[in-house]
C-alpha cells in the first residue's frame, strides 16, 4: 500500500515583551486493553441507541474498546471530532469508518466515554461514576479537576496523596496542585449497524477512521483507526496514535529566547509523540502546509526575523533541516496509569527554537507556525 502523508498543525508560538507565567497541558494515548487496529465495522453492539449507556455501567470490556486517553493540566473539556475521510451519503451525523475504496461505503458508530483519575497515591479513582456519551462529532466530556505533579507553595492550598486539600505548610502532605497525577477518559465506540444505508451497503475491505480529541487550550491528540469489512487483501490503512503538546505559554516574552544561539542552548516549546503497535512511521518538520524547504522565521506585520529548530529525542538534540526525517523505533511502553507495557513502534522528543546571533526585533507580537507531517511506513 502506497505511503500517506498526513498534515497537522502543531504549535503556534507568539512572542509579546513583557513577564507571563508559563504552564501547558498534555493528552496522550493509553493502549491498555485497547487497540486502534481490527474493528469489524459489520457488528452490531447489544445496546444501539446512545441513551442505553447513559448510565454508570462500564463498557470498556467491549469489543469497541479504543483506550485510554490520558490528561493533564488544569480542568477543562475535551471534544472528539472525526477528521479523517468524509463518508458520503450519511445521514445521521455521527462517526464513520470510511472505506478505502470508497467513501459511498462506511459504517457509523458513536463513543461512550469515562473519566477517571489516579492519585498521586497510585489508586484509581472512577470520580465521574458515569458515562458520557458523544453521538455526534464535536460532542464533549467534561474534565472538573485538573491533574499534575506540580506543587504549590507553601501557604498555599493544596492536596495530598488521596486527594484530600488544606493548606500547605511545607510538611504536612498538601503539596500537590491537583488532586490527581493523571486523568483518563477510556474511550470505547458503539457500533449500532443501523444507517440511512442499509448494512449491504459494505462494501469488503478495509476501513479507516479518524478521531481528534482537542482541550480547551487547544493542545489535541489524534486517534488513527482501521476497520476491516469480511475480507481484505493488501495492507491495512495506518493506524497510530500522535500528538502535540505545547510547553510554553502564548504569548511569551522573547526575553525567553535571547542569547540562545545553539541548539544546546534551545527553548523548548513542545512535545511530539507517535505510537502504533504495527504502524512505523518517519515525521518531518516544515514551515508551510506544502511541507517545502521555506525557512523558520517569526513575523509581525511587516517584520520578520528567521529563528533555528531543533529536536530533541533525548539523547542527542540536532538542528532540523530541510527535508530531514525522523523515524520511529520499537519500544517497550508502560502504561502512565498501570504496570501494563506493550512494544510500540515510538517516536518522542522536544521541539526547541534558538535565534541566529545578534537578533534585534523591533517590538511587538510575532507569530510562527511549525507543521508536522507523519508519513505511516
Amino acid at each position: 500500500m502506497k505511503s500517506c502523508e498526513k498534515n497537522l498543525l502543531i504549535v503556534l508560538l507568539s512572542l509579546l515583551f513583557g513577564v507571563i507565567s508559563l504552564y501547558s497541558d498534555s493528552l496522550s494515548y493509553d493502549m491498555a486493553t485497547g487497540a486502534l487496529t481490527g474493528f469489524n465495522v459489520y457488528t452490531k453492539d447489544e445496546y444501539t441507541n446512545p441513551d442505553d449507556y447513559k448510565n454508570s455501567t462500564e463498557v470498556w470490556k467491549k469489543s469497541g474498546f479504543v483506550g485510554r486517553v490520558v490528561y493533564t493540566g488544569p480542568a477543562t473539556t475535551l471534544s472528539f471530532t472525526n477528521t479523517g475521510p468524509t463518508a458520503t451519503g450519511t445521514g445521521n451525523n455521527r462517526f464513520y469508518f470510511t472505506s478505502l475504496s470508497s467513501t459511498a461505503h462506511w459504517s457509523e458508530f458513536f463513543l461512550v466515554l469515562r473519566a477517571k483519575g489516579l492519585r498521586h497515591s497510585g489508586d484509581q479513582h472512577d470520580f465521574s461514576g458515569i458515562n458520557t456519551v458523544a453521538e455526534h462529532p464535536g460532542e464533549t466530556i467534561t474534565i472538573s479537576y485538573g491533574a499534575g505533579s506540580e506543587e504549590v507553595a507553601v501557604g498555599e492550598e493544596g492536596y495530598d496523596n488521596t486527594g484530600d486539600k488544606d493548606t500547605y505548610d511545607g510538611s504536612n502532605g498538601y503539596k500537590y496542585r491537583y488532586p490527581y497525577r493523571y486523568i483518563w477518559v477510556d474511550v470505547t465506540l458503539i457500533r449500532p449497524r443501523i444507517t440511512s444505508h442499509s448494512w449491504w451497503n459494505l462494501n469488503t475491505g478495509y476501513y479507516e477512521s479518524e478521531i481528534t480529541v482537542t482541550a480547551l487550550s487547544l493542545t489535541s491528540h489524534l486517534l488513527r483507526l482501521s476497520g476491516i469489512y469480511w475480507t481484505a487483501s493488501g495492507n491495512p490503512p495506518p493506524f497510530y496514535s500522535f500528538g502535540v503538546t505545547k510547553t510554553i505559554a502564548d504569548p511569551f516574552p522573547f526575553s525567553e529566547l535571547e542569547g540562545r544561539t545553539t541548539p544546546s542552548q534551545a527553548l523548548k516549546v513542545g512535545v511530539v509523540e507517535y505510537t502504533s503497535s504495527a504502524t512505523a512511521a518517519n515525521i518531518h518538520f516544515a514551515a508551510n502546509a506544502e511541507g517545502t524547504s521555506d525557512p523558520f522565521s517569526f513575523h509581525c506585520e511587516d517584520s520578520s526575523f528567521p529563528y533555528s529548530l531543533a529536536f530533541d529525542s533525548g539523547e542527542n538534540i540536532v538542528e532540523v533541516t530541510p527535508g530531514q526525517t525522523f523515524a520511529t523505533e520499537i519500544e517497550e511502553i508502560q502504561s502512565p496509569i498501570d504496570s501494563t507495557t506493550s512494544n510500540m513502534h515510538v517516536l518522542e522528543g522536544d521541539l526547541k527554537v534558538y535565534l541566529p546571533d545578534q537578533v534585534r526585533p523591533a517590538s511587538g507580537e510575532y507569530s510562527s507556525t511549525i507543521y508536522c507531517f507523519v508519513t505511516p511506513q
